[in-house]
C-alpha cells in the first residue's frame, strides 16, 4: 500500500480565499495571519524537529537485520523494547523502555543521495528544483502561516541553524527566516541574518534602538519588501521589551539532574533548550541535531551523522581515533557521547519530561535525517548515502505510541510494504499541526497551490 493519493477538487473555503488573496490582491500579511488564527479551529500544537543531518544508519538505528548476512546486519544485535515483537538496535537501550511513545515508520524511502536535495525535500516536503531550494522548511511555513503565539517569542527558532544543507525560508524570503540559537546553549547568541542578539543584549535597554535600527538596515538589504522590515522590528521590539526570551533561555534554572539526563553536553542541551522554548511559546524549532568530530564533523554548522567509515567507532564516541583511520586523515576528536548515544539520552529524556509536565499531547516530536545508509557495509566499515530506504519516528500531539508502519526486506535494500515518501511525511507533519494540507495553500504565490502534495500516513495517528 502506497501511502499517497491525488489531490480532490473542492470548494474554496475562508482560509484558501484568504491566502490566495495574499497572493493575487496584495492583502498584507498581518491581516491574512489574523484572519487565519481566527479560521483555524482545533489544539494549538508545537513541533520539536530533530534533523539527524547527515542522514542516520536505519540499521544501527530503528530497523536492525539480525537475519541478513554479517556484511549487511553489522556488528550489533537488535534488543527488546517495551513493545512486545519490536527490537530496535542494543545501542539504544534507554528508547528502548520508550518504544510505547513513539510511532516508527521503516519504510520511508526518499529520492537524492546528495546532502543538499535531500536535505530540503526532507525539511519542505517538495523536492527542490535545479535551481535551488523554492519551497520553505515546515517551520518557516508555520511562521508564514501563523505567526508569533506568544508576544517577546518568534514562532520559529533554529539550533544552531534551521536544519543544514537548506535554504529554510525559501521562496518566503527574509521576514520568516528561523531565528537561529548558536553556539553553546549555556551561552547562546541569537542570530538573524548577520545581526546577534545576545542574551546581555536583552537587559540593557540603551541599546535597544541600535539593534532595531540594525535589524531594519538588515531587512532591507535581504528583502527589499516591506514584510520583512515589519516583521524584523516588530518581533525584535517584543523579543528586546519582555523578558519571556531571556528566561526561555535561561538553562541554569533547570535542576542539574535533568540537565545531565539529557547530556551534559552541546547537544543534549539544545534538546532541552528546544523543550523551553517550546515552553515559552514557541511554534516550531528545528534542531541539528549531529555531534561534531570524526572525518567529517568540522563544519560550521556542529556535526554530522555522515558515516562513511568506521561508523561502529564513531557512531559511539569521536574521542579516540580509530586505529584503522589512515594517517593522512584529520581525525576531529570530541570527548564525549557519540550521535547515537547521544540520541539515546537526549530524545527519552525529551520524550519523559515533555509527558510529566504536560507538553506531550501538544507538542509533536520528529527525529530523522535526509536519508539512510547503505545495505553493505563498505571497504572501510562505515555504510554510504541511500535515499531507497530509511527510517524515522514520531511522538506526542495524537501519535500512537507503539507502532511500527510498514517493513523493509529482509537486507534493509527497500520497502517490502508501506512505502512512504518525504510528501507524506510533510502531509503527517501538517495534520499533527491542525493544518489541512489538501485545502491550505503557500502565502504569496499567484496561484493557489497546497502546502503538501502527500498523504497522511496511515497508521501515526490513534
Amino acid at each position: 500500500m502506497v501511502c499517497r493519493e491525488s489531490h480532490q477538487a473542492h470548494r474554496l473555503g475562508r482560509r484558501e480565499a484568504l491566502q490566495i488573496g495574499v497572493g493575487m490582491f496584495g492583502l498584507n500579511l498581518p491581516a491574512m495571519l489574523r484572519a487565519a488564527q481566527q479560521a483555524r479551529p482545533g489544539r494549538d500544537i508545537s513541533c520539536i524537529f530533530l534533523f539527524l543531518a547527515g542522514g542516520p544508519s536505519q540499521f544501527e538505528t530503528f530497523d536492525p537485520k539480525p537475519d541478513a548476512p554479517v556484511e549487511v546486519r553489522g556488528l550489533w544485535k537488535p534488543i527488546q523494547t517495551n513493545v512486545p515483537g519490536t527490537h530496535i538496535c542494543e545501542k539504544l537501550p534507554l528508547m528502548a523502555q520508550r518504544m510505547d511513545k513513539v510511532a516508527v515508520i521503516r519504510s520511508w524511502q526518499g529520492r537524492s543521495g546528495s546532502h543538499a536535495a535531500g536535505s530540503q525535500h526532507v525539511t519542505s516536503g517538495f523536492f527542490p528544483p535545479a535551481g535551488g531550494q523554492y519551497f520553505p522548511n515546515f517551520g518557516c511555513l508555520v511562521s508564514a502561516l501563523r505567526g508569533a503565539r506568544i508576544p517577546g517569542v518568534p514562532p520559529h527558532f533554529g539550533l544552531p541553524v534551521a536544519a543544514r544543507y537548506t535554504n529554510p525560508p525559501g521562496f518566503l524570503g527574509a521576514a520568516h527566516k528561523a531565528f537561529d540559537i548558536a553556539g553553546d546553549p549555556a551561552d547562546p547568541q541569537i542570530k538573524v541574518g548577520d545581526l546577534n542578539l545576545t542574551p546581555a543584549r536583552f537587559e540593557d535597554r540603551q541599546t535597544m534602538l541600535t539593534q532595531l535600527e540594525n535589524l531594519s538596515q538588515l531587512s532591507n538589504v535581504e528583502d527589499a519588501g516591506l514584510t520583512a522590515k515589519d516583521k524584523f522590528a516588530g518581533e525584535a521590539i517584543s523579543m528586546l521589551t519582555s523578558g519571556a526570551m531571556r528566561r526561555a533561555m535561561d538553562l541554569d534554572a533547570e535542576p542539574t539532574a535533568l540537565r545531565e539526563r539529557y547530556g551534559a553536553n552541546i547537544y543534549g542541551q539544545r534538546v532541552l533548550l528546544a523543550r523551553r522554548l517550546v515552553e515559552a511559546g514557541a511554534r516550531f524549532v528545528t534542531i541539528n541535531q549531529a555531534v561534531q568530530g570524526g572525518l567529517f564533523g568540522n563544519g560550521k554548522t556542529n556535526g554530522t551523522w555522515d558515516n562513511h567509515g568506521w561508523l561502529f567507532d564513531s557512531m559511539m564516541s569521536f574521542g579516540p581515533r580509530p586505529a584503522a583511520v589512515p594517517s593522512g586523515s584529520k581525525w576531529h576528536s570530541y570527548n564525549g557521547p557519540g550521535n547515537l548515544p547521544q540520541l539515546d539520552m537526549s530524545l527519552s529524556t525529551l520524550l519523559d519530561d515533555l509527558e510529566e509536565r504536560g507538553l506531550l499531547e501538544t507538542t509533536l516530536v520528529v527525529a530523522m535525517g535526509e536519508f539512510g545508509r547503505t545495505p553493505k557495509i563498505n571497504k572501510t566499515a562505515g555504510r554510504d548515502h541511500y535515499p531507497s530506504a530509511g527510517n524515522l519516528v514520531l511522538a506526542g500531539a495524537g501519535v500512537r505510541g507503539g507502532a511500527v508502519i510498514g517493513a523493509t526486506d529482509r537486507k534493509g535494500a527497500a520497502p517490502k510494504t508501506r512505502p512512504c515518501r518525504p510528501e507524506d511525511v510533510a502531509a503527517t507533519i501538517y495534520h499533527a499541526l491542525g493544518l489541512d494540507h489538501h485545502r491550505t495553500y503557500f502565502p504569496r504565490l499567484p496561484r493557489p497551490t497546497p502546502i503538501a502534495d502527500g498523504r497522511v500516513i496511515e497508521g501515526v495517528f490513534g
